[in-house]
C-alpha cells in the first residue's frame, strides 16, 4: 500500500547548493543560544515556533506562520524532517516538487533537502516540524526574505521567555508525557501514546482514521519485519489501518495529532 506522506529525496540541486554555500561562508558563528528551548518561544519575522518535544530520537517544534509569510529556503544536513500541517493550507517547496498542502497533510524530507514553506490561508497555518536526530543548529539558509541568508538559528535575544500563554505555550515533558493533552489552532488536539511490549501494542493500540501518528521512539513494523513507519516519521491513520499484522519490538512512543476535534 503506497504510503499517504510525500517523501522527497535529495536532488543533485540540493548538492551542489550546498555545497556552494560551504564554499563561500565560513562557519556560521552560532548565535547565543540557551541550554536548553524549554519554556522559550522562538520569535520569528513570519510568526514564531516553540519545542513541544524532544527525547534522544526527535525534536518536535510547533510552528505558527502568518499569511502570505513564509520560512527561509533552508536545508538541515544532518537530520531528516518531517512536516506535518495541523491548518490552513499551505505551499512547501522544494528543487524538484511544489507541495500543496491541507491540514492533515504531511511530507518527510530527507537530510540537506532545502525546503521553504509559505502559509496561504488568511488565519496563518499551524504546522509541526519533527526533527530527527534533534539538532536545531545545523542550519543552511539559501534565501530568505527577511535578511537572514547565511544566518545561525535565532539567539536567546530573539526568544520570548515570559507570559507564554499568549502563544498557546505547552511542552510535553519526556518522563512525564502521557495523559496529557493540547490544543493546536481550531481544530486540532495532540497527545502521546507509550507501548512497553508487542503484546501491549496489539491489545491497546487503537487506530483513528482521522489522526496522524509520529513516532517518537522506537519502530513501527510490518508483519514480515519491515518498518512502516521509522523514527521521526509520520503516517496517517487511514495508512496505518491498511497495513496488516502491524508491531513494534522494542518500547515505542508515539505522537497522535487528530484532527477535526472539538476541545
Amino acid at each position: 500500500m503506497a504510503s499517504s506522506t510525500k517523501r522527497i529525496t535529495l536532488s543533485h540541486k540540493d548538492k551542489l547548493k550546498l555545497k556552494e554555500r560551504f564554499a563561500k561562508c565560513k562557519e556560521i558563528e552560532q548565535q547565543n543560544q540557551p541550554a536548553n528551548y524549554k519554556n522559550k518561544v522562538v520569535i520569528k519575522p513570519w510568526g514564531h515556533e516553540f519545542l513541544i518535544f524532544e527525547n534522544e530520537n526527535v525534536a518536535i517544534w510547533l510552528l505558527y506562520i502568518k499569511k502570505d509569510h513564509s520560512t527561509s529556503m533552508h536545508s538541515h544536513p544532518m537530520k531528516r524532517t518531517s512536516l506535518v500541517l495541523l491548518s490552513g493550507n499551505a505551499l512547501c517547496n522544494t528543487f524538484r516538487y511544489r507541495n500543496f498542502l491541507s491540514a492533515g497533510e504531511a511530507v518527510i524530507i530527507e537530510a540537506a533537502v532545502f525546503h521553504g514553506t509559505k502559509a496561504l490561508s488568511l488565519e496563518g497555518i499551524h504546522l509541526l516540524e519533527i526533527e530527527a536526530p534533534p539538532d536545531k543548529l545545523d542550519l543552511v539558509r539559501l534565501e530568505d526574505n527577511y535578511g537572514r541568508r547565511d544566518t545561525s538559528f535565532e539567539g536567546i535575544n530573539q526568544m520570548a521567555t515570559e507570559n507564554l500563554q499568549g502563544f498557546n505555550y505547552f511542552y510535553f515533558e519526556n518522563d512525564n508525557c502521557l495523559g496529557k493533552k493540547y490544543g493546536v489552532g481550531p481544530n486540532c488536539s495532540v497527545s502521546m501514546e507509550f507501548f512497553k511490549s508487542d503484546s501491549e501494542f496489539k491489545r491497546n493500540f487503537t487506530i483513528s482514521k482521522s489522526s496522524i501518528y509520529c513516532v517518537c521512539k522506537g519502530t513501527l513494523l510490518e508483519a514480515e519485519g519491515s518498518i512502516a513507519v521509522d523514527t521521526g516519521e509520520t503516517e496517517s491513520g487511514t495508512y496505518l489501518e491498511g497495513l496488516e499484522g502491524l508491531k513494534i519490538d522494542s518500547e515505542t512512543l508515539f505522537m497522535k495529532i487528530e484532527l477535526n476535534k472539538t476541545l
